[in-house]
């Protein structure tokens, strides 16, 4: 099978997750709010909080062992390929032990700390510890879907996941309905934890991804330190990322309080899924531009990842652009009313969405070339800054503030530095380098106004009507100007190229400027 078959196949996966993702989303949330009060709603938004920073303990290693697979899994017979995944297995069971001392430890400490109350200090040990006993086993079991992403069959862990999430959901809505409160939680995520690992295994076995006898190869310190060097300077990424990405709700609860935390949780739901939306282009894609690397197709590899950085820019913006006009009236209809925040941290949620997305592939790019550098450490140069910046302005500051510091040290510090790396890697100068988004240039010029001038518009609309007139004509509009000015001739030939015969005109006629 091709790679652009495989990338395909991979990438329709991945939105079918996110499609569940949604609805888990969709449905978990009115549902947690019509069992739970905000208060329990936002001690559970904190834990998983929590749990994302407890999670770092992975050191990388994630990253580490699907990247050295890529290297190896050509050449199974000298031991190489079955190395990496016998270390990976023994330092997933080390690295769960440690998760579950972290979790019980911060199940004690965190709470005061914090200021939670003392009618939820024994809620929240009881969900840390639980969290952290899945999050444990998860990492034991991780190497199968590593497995999978390196050999760029990323989908039946995909598929797998979707089914689980509608479990996970079931199982939530069973335990509230038995009035287990928040508890409820738990039961969901271990029915999702078992049901990943169970459905990764028998991918693994079914494709013959493992290897054979003979092949397996041995342990050893300097497979150790070869994995744990990539993961080392990935866990550094990683302590930057959580800091920029996974502090806001701990930040908000120790200085306004669990009910901020639960808006900022809710009004921030959109942002993420768009994230995950547009972040699958080049998290699905990776898998095959590294392969060209290691087979050095330099040619092939620099021209699929201009198309690809470029068409991840020009989709953000689209759906930035439709973020900053639907986010408040859905999230009014998506809590009954419970929940909102004022237009303009739409504004600078969708502001954000956009510089987060265009910086990733940049930075992806360079992690796939084993030479980290100063990139190992921007992240969390970044991350502290934009931490230190809330603790400085706390007493006057809230959401708002905390949007614009997310911008400003992201344009700041992660930007300019992954640009540069692909200036580099690529040997480009930096006008060069903005001649690939001359497209998305042309594209906000036509899209950005028209978004705006509908919302303005409509902004004295009940919300429902609010939502379905921004929805319709800018999400039109916004689609027809991405197929038409914001892909590129390039792309757009290979896509028609690739379009059966049925759709061959109707994409000519779209995207004729």
């Amino acid at each position: 099978m091709s790679r652009l078959k495989k990338f395909t196949r991979s990438l329709a996966s991945g939105y079918v997750l996110l499609g569940a993702n949604i609805f888990y989303t969709l449905a978990g949330v009115p549902l947690a709010l019509h069992y739970l009060g905000k208060l329990e709603f936002g001690l559970w938004a904190l834990v998983t909080q929590i749990g994302g920073y407890i999670a770092l303990i992975d050191f990388g290693m994630s990253n580490s062992v699907s990247r050295f697979l890529i290297d190896h899994k050509d050449d199974r017979q000298n031991g190489a390929y079955g190395s990496v995944i016998k270390t990976s297995v023994l330092v997933g069971g080390a690295q769960g032990v440690l998760i579950i001392l972290a979790g019980v430890f911060l199940s004690v400490v965190a709470g005061p700390l914090l200021h939670i109350s003392a009618d939820f200090q024994r809620q929240f040990v009881w969900l840390m510890i639980g969290q952290s006993v899945l999050l444990a086993l998860s990492f034991i079991g991780r190497v199968l879907s590593s497995i999978l992403l390196a050999h760029q069959q990323p989908a039946i862990s995909c598929y797998g996941a979707a089914v689980m999430l509608i479990v996970n959901l079931a199982g939530m809505w069973a335990g509230l309905a038995m009035g287990w409160g928040v508890y409820s939680f738990l039961i969901g995520q271990a029915l999702m934890t078992l049901g990943n690992l169970v459905i990764n295994a028998a991918g693994c076995i079914w494709l013959g991804l493992l290897p054979k006898a003979g092949e397996w190869g041995a342990m050893s310190r300097a497979r150790f330190q070869e994995l744990f060097a990539f993961g080392r300077d990935s866990f550094l990424m990683g302590i930057g990322w959580q800091f920029i990405s996974a502090s806001q709700t701990i930040l908000l609860t120790r200085f306004l309080g669990l009910e901020t935390a639960a808006i900022w949780s809710v009004c921030t739901r959109t942002y993420t899924v768009v994230i995950m939306l547009i972040s699958r282009i080049f998290d699905f894609s990776f898998p095959a531009l590294t392969e060209m690397m290691v087979r050095d197709e330099r040619e092939r590899l620099f021209r699929r990842f201009r198309e690809i950085t470029g068409f991840c820019a020009s989709v953000s913006l689209v759906a930035g652009t439709l973020l900053a006009v639907c986010n408040g009236p859905f999230v009014w209809l998506w809590t009954g009313g419970k929940i909102h925040w004022p237009p303009v941290n739409d504004l600078l949620l969708a502001i954000l969405c956009f510089v987060a997305t265009f910086v990733r592939p940049h930075t992806g790019l360079a992690t796939q070339t084993k030479r980290f550098g100063f990139l190992r450490f921007i992240f969390l140069v970044e991350g502290l800054a934009f931490v230190g910046l809330n603790l400085l302005a706390h007493r006057v500051a809230g959401m708002t503030t905390m949007l614009i510091f997310s911008i400003v040290c992201t344009l700041a510090f992660t930007l300019p530095y992954g640009l540069w790396r692909t200036c580099g890697y690529c040997g480009l100068g930096w006008r060069e380098l903005a001649g690939w988004y001359r497209p998305t240039w042309h594209l906000t010029l036509r899209l950005v106004p028209v978004a705006l001038g509908i919302w303005w518009l409509a902004r004295g609309l009940p919300a429902p009507w609010q939502l379905t007139v921004n929805v319709l004509l800018s999400g039109l509009w916004g689609g027809v100007m991405l197929l038409r000015h914001g892909l590129g001739e390039p792309l757009q030939a290979e896509i028609i190229g690739r379009a059966p015969g049925w759709l061959k005109a109707v994409l000519k006629r779209l995207m004729a400027a």
